[in-house]
């Protein structure tokens, strides 16, 4: 299975290399991220931000400690976990080339989903609920602080985290060389389908569960679970990040400067 490590020795140097802080890291990221989406892209104001810090972050812990643990100690053993992040905290060279090679497709790709998406929601305006709120209407700042939360947390917890489990058993079932392609595609829409059903709870605040409004978010989450997916496989997990990051601006950022 070719993937974006150089070679058969660096998955086998990335296992010898110590988790721990690769770990820190990616914990702090996390938690950084989600605490600037809190205090700047939150929607409901009723709450200071010093009342829910303690809550989100025992909240937060419960889900990304587990999701960190099963990338990083089953992800070398089926050729994914995070080896870009543990080269560039190993200050191995060439780091920062492989950062922007990864970064380019996926941001080609997350912007130019991320403005079909856009598009597809202008033409199916008249069917949604008036409850669903308008594409950016956090504003610049909130929709730039909830884009870069949901990046970074979101692709550790359903492509780091959900994804490594489901690869690490998949190649357990079907040892066979020849079906792994066939397996990580089927994970990689699974993961996809898990990340779009975990958007509903968001939806149904709003009151706005119509079946129309259901399954297009189902589908739309999905769609853009898939290229998650398939760059944190084919790519890096910072590439899943980057693709993430850049269809969220287009729908939360980007609208935000026509309101």
């Amino acid at each position: 299975m070719q993937k974006h490590l150089d070679s058969a020795d660096a998955l086998v140097e990335t296992r010898k290399k110590p988790i721990f802080p690769l770990f820190a890291f990616l914990f702090v990221l996390i938690i950084s991220a989600q605490l600037v989406s809190l205090a700047f892209g939150r929607v409901d104001n009723s709450l200071s931000f010093s009342s829910i810090v303690l809550p989100s972050l025992l909240y937060l812990s419960v889900i990304t400690l587990p999701s960190i643990w099963c990338g990083l100690q089953l992800g070398p053993q089926v050729g994914l976990g995070s080896p870009l992040f543990a080269a560039f905290l190993s200050g191995e060279s060439g780091c920062l080339r492989k950062f922007a090679e990864h970064a380019g497709l996926a941001c080609v790709l997350g912007l130019a989903l991320g403005a079909l998406l856009l598009l597809i929601r202008q033409f199916s305006e008249s069917h949604l609920p008036p409850e669903i709120p308008a594409y950016g209407h956090r504003g610049v700042v909130g929709g730039l602080s909830v884009s870069f939360g949901a990046a970074v947390a979101e692709e550790v917890w359903f492509r780091l985290g959900l994804m490594t489990l489901l690869v690490w058993c998949g190649f357990h079932l079907f040892p066979d060389k020849k079906f792994h392609a066939v397996v990580i595609w089927s994970i990689i829409v699974i993961s996809a389908v898990a990340f779009a059903v975990a958007h509903l709870p968001q939806l149904l605040s709003y009151g706005a569960g119509s079946p129309f409004a259901i399954a297009g978010t189902v589908l739309g989450n999905t769609t853009v679970g898939i290229l998650y997916g398939w760059c944190f496989w084919r790519r890096s997990l910072f590439a899943a990040m980057v693709a993430h990051f850049c269809v969220d601006i287009v729908i939360h950022v980007l609208p935000a400067f026509a309101l």
